[in-house]
């Protein structure tokens, strides 16, 4: 074990301990690995390199804080235009950087303090194209950017993680194999546990193999989301379980509870969702293929298919769930078992201004989100350009007086299915 108090480092809550920490976790790679540890205290640092083999322990009575900008390593000076949105794209500038590094633990019980009272700033943790990567019982608070960011990473462990007060994403997995999310509670007003295939590195990466169990979040934005930056690369093999969705207190709903998405050119297939409760949710099922194009010369759609969802609990909801692709294009084999929505006093503004199935525009270049569509023609299930779907034993309750305004379900441009919704009037 490596004291970084041994190499000089304060915990004082004003020095910068960066090179100290960074001199204990050197003299632990020249031994061969081991924990560089952190006793009670406040440590101000900029970026710390990680190297391989190394446990970050921090210590309950611990807090390190991000440090100044000045302190904090330069974004990458890329030579490509990776079509993505800075904060998917850009890992130097960060707290715990983990750059092609493997069998490295952040761990221990304490706290990492963001430090900053808004969004736009440095990563918590980034960690770029590592191997057998393990993030476990550490608090993580005001993070100005995604908390914990992974790209082109596998064999990942992220458990028993609380995320308090994000202004970004909670968790994100862009292009990663071999994941696994348990027993986290993520706060984010962004996103709070989402999985990307974007073209940040200049190349198509994969996600898949992936699983989320036991986890609580609150959130602004998508409880649990694939895509937006869903393409070049695509999803497979991807299973989440056993969660509670609700809203960040003293904010808007999220739009979307289980949100799957492909929009790039993405491939979609073997999605799993079960045993999920949500409060709050404007939207509580959304999946959507469209053909946005980003990074793609011509705009085309990927797929969407084999898609099972079941044993979902959501109450006071505000819009249909949606299940959409695009003329020419269909989602295909999606699966819907054992869904109770409940729709609170919020749907009245959805359900009160009445359109055609036929005026609902395609968007299909449009940003992926519930309310892209504007006004739907139904309050319980929106479905168009899809095949092969089956809903069984769905229930859905509304406001007798709302319930009579609009049918329950639309189908338009839908084959091969069998779709049965049970209205409740209240």
């Amino acid at each position: 074990m490596f004291d970084v108090k041994d190499f000089g480092a304060k915990g004082d809550g004003k020095t910068n301990d960066a090179n100290c920490i960074d001199a204990a976790i050197e003299a632990c790679a020249a031994a061969g690995g081991g924990s560089v540890y952190f006793p009670p205290g406040r440590y101000v640092s900029g970026t710390i390199h990680v190297k391989s083999n190394i446990t970050i322990n921090i210590s309950p009575g611990a807090t390190i804080a991000i440090g100044d900008d000045d302190d904090i390593d330069m974004i990458e000076d890329l030579s490509y235009n990776p079509n993505a949105d800075n904060e998917t794209t850009y890992f130097n500038c960060s707290l715990f950087r983990l750059d092609g590094v493997e069998n490295v633990r952040i761990e221990g019980g304490g706290t990492i303090d963001g430090n900053r009272p808004h969004r736009h700033g440095p990563k918590p943790i980034a960690v770029k194209r590592c191997t057998n990567v393990t993030v476990r019982d550490v608090k993580i608070i005001y993070a100005p950017n995604y908390s914990i960011s992974f790209i082109d990473s596998e064999f990942l462990v992220v458990d028993g993680v609380w995320i308090e007060n994000a202004f970004a994403d909670g968790i994100d997995f862009d292009g990663c194999r071999f994941a696994r999310v348990s027993n986290c509670r993520v706060n984010s007003a962004d996103d709070a546990i989402c999985l990307k295939s974007s073209p940040a590195l200049g190349e198509q990466i994969d996600c898949a193999h992936m699983t989320v169990t036991n986890c609580h979040v609150a959130t602004s934005a998508n409880c649990f989301k694939l895509g937006t930056e869903s393409g070049p690369g695509g999803f497979t093999d991807i299973a989440i379980s056993n969660c509670t969705f609700d809203k960040q207190p003293i904010s808007r709903a999220p739009p979307g509870g289980i949100a799957i998405e492909s929009v790039d050119g993405a491939v979609i297939d073997r999605i799993v969702a079960s045993n999920i409760t949500m409060n709050n949710v404007s939207c509580p099922i959304f999946i959507r293929l469209g053909k946005r194009g980003r990074a793609q010369k011509t705009p085309a759609p990927g797929s969407l298919e084999n898609v099972s969802i079941s044993n979902i609990i959501a109450t006071n909801a505000d819009m249909p769930c949606i299940i959409s692709g695009g003329p020419g294009y269909r989602v295909k084999n999606i699966a819907l078992d054992t869904i109770s929505v409940s729709y609170g006093p919020a749907a009245k503004g959805h359900v009160e201004r009445p359109v055609e199935p036929r005026a609902v525009p395609e968007a299909e270049d449009k940003y992926p989100d519930p309310r892209m569509f504007g006004e739907l023609p139904c309050w319980a299930l929106y479905c168009r350009h899809a095949e092969n779907v089956r809903v069984t034993n769905m229930q859905s309750r509304i406001d007798v007086n709302l319930g009579k305004k609009k049918p329950a379900i639309v189908l338009d441009d839908v084959n091969r299915s069998s779709v049965k919704v049970d209205e409740y009037f209240y």
